[in-house]
């Protein structure tokens, strides 16, 4: 009896240090499905109170595995048509439907059918077609397909002709893909001096540039009004420092706006040391509290530091350069166009894992590394003030034990910002580390008590807004689902 107090108490003391909460459900589909090793998997939950389980095998038939809200496995559709060899694949998701557009690469081959809840076919290509055609006079190199108040929207970059101005359209088409709306949004944009970071699309608002200037040694944030053209702008120079990874969050609560960025000295040795520069606006654009640079983040052999801000903002990445190197599922630009963070789906994976500007195609699995598996992890809470309130390091062993950095999904419950990050242990057993924030500005480190055995797919997971998140996986040969709910 005094043993096994012993042993209650050194857990709960250990529980206790490591700030480890367990206030969540972790529950798996009721069976797996056979999916034969296939070249693209995809989720889309929440479709009329189902979730779908999409497997794509080139030159067959694509599966849809259909599972309930409470993950009891429905059904297997099998798709009417076969999916090509080297075929970009976008997912466009509405409350009781969804969008499944394919491209075959290197030819003017387009397919779109949208898909019920139930797995309902019904072939739009010949309107997507139509579509395409309206527009193809100004579309140069992309398009983005957006969901937004029951309609499907077109936006892209046009008029790349100019050295001085960046041109953006957005189309909003009816039920049957016809334009029903069209606007131009221009700003300043010198493109042989600057490069573009991030977009951000609010609908019926303005659009939100994030650019480097002057060889990378400034960065600018612009807010231009949809209705009137008119931009308001924010300047961050450096004194010959280098700006990259620059991104930023918004903040529903506030309308503000966290922006961090990789502060790199000038190449002097082969080792430059590097900074995380962070900066949070309001919604004019000036600065709530005075900008700050953070000069330990990458010590110790850190190889990537998340940083959330206040706990409001989404979680932000940064990597070395090093880390980099090692990614090679990244996409060529990280220009993204989002639809409007204020929505209650924001989060949805499905935005900016199939729909960018500017698509580079990526077979990489998520079990293969990407990342340098010896270089630390480190995460860094911020106050207000943009001071480091918490700070924790995570050092990664190869071969025994890594965190992913790679493999997250971020998420919001209960006004809380979570993120997921995937784990591997030795002798090829794999977890889940969740990480948040408490009400006392410290990290809460979370141990998801999952099958060790599956490969779960992070950077495929669906935000079940106000709960929780669902993550496909896959076994050898299976595949399946298994749902985290936050109570």
């Amino acid at each position: 009896m005094k043993k096994k107090l012993l042993i209650f108490t050194c857990i709960t003391i250990l529980s206790a240090c490591l700030n480890i909460i367990s206030a969540q459900k972790v529950q798996y589909a009721s069976e797996n499905v056979f999916i034969n090793n296939p070249d693209h998997l995809k989720l889309v939950a929440g479709i009329s109170g189902n979730n779908h389980l999409l497997s794509f095998n080139d030159t067959e038939n694509p599966e849809i595995f259909i599972y309930d809200a409470r993950l009891q496995y429905q059904a297997k559709v099998t798709a009417p048509f076969k999916f090509p060899e080297r075929t970009e694949i976008r997912i466009i998701r509405f409350d009781n439907f969804y969008y499944l557009y394919m491209h075959e690469r290197f030819s003017r081959k387009y397919a779109f059918w949208k898909i019920d809840g139930n797995g309902n076919f019904t072939d739009h290509s010949s309107y997507f077609q139509k579509l395409l055609l309206s527009q193809s006079k100004n579309i140069k190199l992309g398009f983005q397909l957006i969901a937004n108040e029951g309609s499907l929207w077109m936006v892209y970059h046009t008029n790349l002709e100019s050295t001085e101005k960046n041109t953006v359209v957005v189309i909003k088409t009816d039920s049957l893909l016809n334009v029903v709306l069209a606007h131009k949004v221009v700003y300043d944009f010198k493109r042989l001096e600057e490069k573009l970071q991030q977009e951000i699309l609010m609908f019926g608002k303005y659009l939100v540039v994030l650019k480097t200037a002057n060889s990378g040694t400034s960065l600018e944030m612009m807010k231009v009004y949809l209705n009137t053209g008119y931009a308001i702008t924010n300047t961050f120079s450096s004194s010959g420092y280098f700006y990259s990874q620059a991104s930023f969050n918004y903040n529903v609560a506030d309308s503000s706006f966290a922006i961090s960025a990789l502060l790199t000295e000038p190449r002097s040795s082969t080792n430059p040391r590097r900074f995380v520069f962070v900066s949070r606006l309001n919604n004019m654009l000036f600065e709530d509290v005075p900008f700050k640079i953070l000069r330990s983040q990458f010590k110790q052999n850190t190889g990537t530091d998340f940083l959330l801000v206040d706990g409001l903002s989404q979680w932000a990445r940064v990597r070395t350069e090093r880390e980099q190197a090692y990614n090679n599922s990244a996409y060529e630009d990280n220009i993204s166009l989002y639809q409007d963070p204020a929505l209650s789906d924001a989060n949805a994976q499905s935005i900016t894992d199939n729909n960018r500007l500017f698509t580079k195609m990526s077979q990489s699995r998520s079990s293969s590394y990407t990342t340098d598996p010896t270089q630390g992890v480190r995460f860094s809470l911020l106050n207000k003030d943009l001071e480091i309130a918490n700070d924790s390091l995570l050092i990664n062993s190869k071969g025994s034990y890594t965190i992913k950095p790679d493999q997250f999904v971020r998420f919001m419950v209960n006004n809380k910002e979570h993120i997921l990050l995937g784990q591997q242990f030795a002798k090829n057993s794999r977890g889940l580390l969740m990480i948040n924030s408490n009400d006392k500005q410290q990290l809460n480190f979370t141990d998801i008590r999952v099958v060790d055995r599956n490969d779960y797919l992070l950077t495929k997971a669906q935000v079940i807004p106000g709960e929780g998140i669902i993550i496909p996986y896959i076994h050898k040969l299976e595949a399946g689902l298994v749902k985290v709910t936050l109570k």
